[in-house]
């Protein structure tokens, strides 16, 4: 059955208080997975081993750094008994190889899964192969003996969660764009697609934003966005880090204008009212 959801309670999600993310960078830069590796890493120029993210074993060493980017590599960790490649190893500045813990290096990995899939997988033609991938890292986290799962960035369901709680929203993510030409954008559980535009189609939503002052349909989304994700995080848009948003979303809003977007709802009662409604928290308390 559905609850009515007060107001007041969803007012909540505009002001209070914060808490501060976690770092995703445990080790600064002398630390990264294999494929974020480029030619500005500062593991270039420093002996580099490549360790197992599940044991921190090192089974292979760059004694003159990493070659800049590393296109392929295939190299098996012995003590658990699985093929490494780049998505799936980490770099590690050999200085440091005795403090890095097994632990952190495997949330390294799953973290930097969770962000590859999230803004989409494509190749250098330009089609997807998040599916493609997805499959791969559930390969991988079996042979690993991890419980890391695809999850939706905004409600973080799993998508077994998401076959559960509903067929309509399905467990796949959908490629929602932010921008075509560049193409950008991030990939949602089909209910989050709904939910921040509104649950209407892109042209009424254009139609309103011009109505109530947004330069497009985007700047709607954006705030929806960002109601959404206090509302399953527990933390008020307001301080919330715009910066946070927009890495996590993968957005073409820049931190100061996403700083705008929810301020103006902070700070106009009439208008935030408009963007509060009960799909902002569908499906949260199954998740919680």
């Amino acid at each position: 059955m559905t609850q009515t959801t007060p107001t007041a309670a969803l007012d909540d999600l505009v002001d209070g208080t914060t808490r501060t993310r976690s770092i995703e960078q445990p080790y600064g830069d002398r630390a990264q997975v294999l494929s974020q590796a480029d030619e500005q890493s500062p593991l270039l120029d420093v002996p580099v081993a490549i360790c197992c993210p599940n044991c921190s074993e090192a089974v292979t060493l760059y004694e003159r750094g990493l070659p800049g980017v590393v296109p392929y590599f295939d190299a098996a960790c012995t003590q658990c008994d699985v093929d490494l490649r780049t998505w799936c190893a980490v770099a590690v500045d050999a200085a440091y190889l005795q403090i890095v813990e097994p632990a952190t290096l495997t949330t390294m990995v799953q973290q930097f899964w969770d962000d590859w899939l999230w803004s989409g997988i494509t190749n250098s033609k330009g089609e997807p192969r998040t599916d493609e991938y997805t499959d791969r890292f559930a390969t991988k986290t079996a042979a690993f003996g991890w419980d890391w799962e695809v999850t939706c960035p905004l409600c973080r369901r799993t998508r077994t969660a998401l076959e559960r709680d509903s067929a309509l929203v399905g467990g796949n993510l959908d490629y929602h764009h932010w921008s075509h030409d560049p193409d950008q954008g991030v990939c949602l559980c089909r209910e989050c697609h709904n939910i921040i535009g509104f649950d209407t189609y892109d042209t009424e939503l254009e139609e309103r934003a011009a109505a109530w002052g947004f330069d497009s349909r985007h700047d709607l989304q954006v705030i929806r966005l960002g109601l959404r994700d206090a509302a399953v995080t527990g933390r008020s848009v307001v301080p919330r880090s715009a910066t946070a948003l927009v890495d996590r979303y993968n957005l073409l809003h820049s931190p100061e204008r996403v700083q705008q977007l929810l301020e103006s709802i902070s700070e106009n009662e009439s208008l935030r009212e408009r963007f509060l409604d009960e799909r902002l928290v569908a499906g949260i308390e199954a998740n919680c």
